[in-house]
């Protein structure tokens, strides 16, 4: 080997020497403050700094989940408010109240009388769907519908506001008709709901739309509000049922997973249910019946009772004259509760409405606005 390639072996193996020194010691040194580091940790693991921590990461967590599961976790429920309409009068389409401590027996509120009247649209309204925003606020929105007018009559919905289900505020008719192409001609908007969609931000308002180009059937359309007053997307379709039919008087809930959705199988006059995967939309064509064969009902709302695994669907039963109310743990087999044996009851006669959970102080709130006997 030449004197010149001997030295340049050597320097490099010095130089690697050299290398991995530097390295161990480096080594040696991040050991020890990573010792000192964990150890100053562990020390102060009941003081602020541990806390905060704690508390950051619970947050990061609840901030994954929907909020409106968020919302359900944190109240301590104590009562159920029911809201609904009574009849076909113009006296009769207003907002009324009735409350229950067991989520089976319902009692009016304010003697029976209407808690609230709209003075805007068609000064009527039907079908109201009460829930609590992601703002703090109770939102309701319903039909602006005067039905002595004709079944054909109605173009928009109508919502408000509320800090406490006593004092209703911002009063607003949602345009519907003929605001885009598939709203042209619309003559029916009915039954409006809302829920809320985490991804996109936004309340999804869905209702019963029949239209120009609805192909002669009243189906389910849907269409995104951030506020609650306008439309931020133009009304898409939601769920048409199989061979033409009409769907109306939808209810969607969330669980497990999959996204409930109960409605009127106008054909048929009776409750089915068809799930999906989406919230709005890919809903199965293969529904399911819920409610009794044979018997005509609509306007069913479905709601949890609370410390329980079961859920009441309640309906009205319109050529009868009273409400069903049946119990499921599945949200797909249900079981028809009997009134005359009185397993349920109503001390009034209701139209389609919505069940909302309340806490303690809401129920008393509302009791002292609205007294059982006035």
């Amino acid at each position: 080997m030449k004197k010149k390639d001997l030295l340049s072996t050597k320097l490099c193996v010095k130089k690697s020497i050299w290398t991995q020194v530097l390295f161990l010691l480096l080594s040696a040194v991040i050991v020890f403050l990573t010792l000192l580091l964990v150890t100053g940790c562990s020390d102060n693991g009941s003081g602020k700094e541990s806390t905060t921590d704690t508390e950051f990461s619970t947050q990061s967590e609840t901030e994954t989940e929907p909020e409106t599961e968020k919302v359900e976790k944190e109240l301590d429920y104590y009562a159920y408010l029911f809201v609904y309409f009574t009849g076909n009068n113009p006296s009769q389409e207003r907002v009324f109240y009735a409350v229950s401590e067991n989520g089976y027996d319902f009692t009016a509120l304010n003697g029976g009388k209407p808690v609230l009247t709209s003075k805007s649209g068609t000064k009527c309204v039907r079908d109201p769907y009460v829930f609590r925003g992601q703002d703090g606020y109770f939102y309701m929105i319903a039909t602006d519908m005067q039905s002595s007018l004709g079944w054909n009559s109605n173009r928009n919905l109508i919502s408000w506001r509320s800090a406490d289900l006593v004092k209703w505020e911002d009063e607003t008719v949602i345009r519907v008709a003929n605001t885009c192409k598939t709203t042209r001609g619309a003559d029916r908007v009915w039954a409006p709901q809302a829920i809320w969609n985490e991804e996109r931000g936004e309340y999804m308002i869905y209702f019963a739309l029949h239209s120009n180009v609805t192909g002669g059937a009243t189906i389910m359309y849907y269409a995104y509000s951030i506020d609650m007053k306008t439309f931020t997307t133009e009304p898409a379709l939601l769920y048409a049922p199989k061979g033409g039919k009409s769907a109306i008087d939808a209810d969607i809930i969330y669980q497990d997973g999959l996204y409930y959705m109960y409605f009127k199988d106008e054909s048929s006059g009776g409750i089915r249910v068809t799930t999906s995967e989406r919230m709005d939309g890919g809903y199965s064509l293969d529904s399911i019946l819920v409610s009794r064969p044979g018997l005509a009902v609509e306007g069913s709302s479905i709601y949890k009772l609370f410390n329980s695994n079961g859920w009441l669907l309640i309906s009205d039963a319109y050529t009868s004259g009273y409400f069903t109310m049946q119990y499921t743990e599945d949200l797909i087999h249900f079981v028809e509760l009997d009134r005359n044996m009185g397993e349920y009851s109503f001390n009034f006669k209701p139209r389609h409405g919505s069940v909302l959970p309340i806490t303690r102080d809401e129920y008393d709130a509302l009791l002292e606005a609205y007294p059982i006997k006035k």
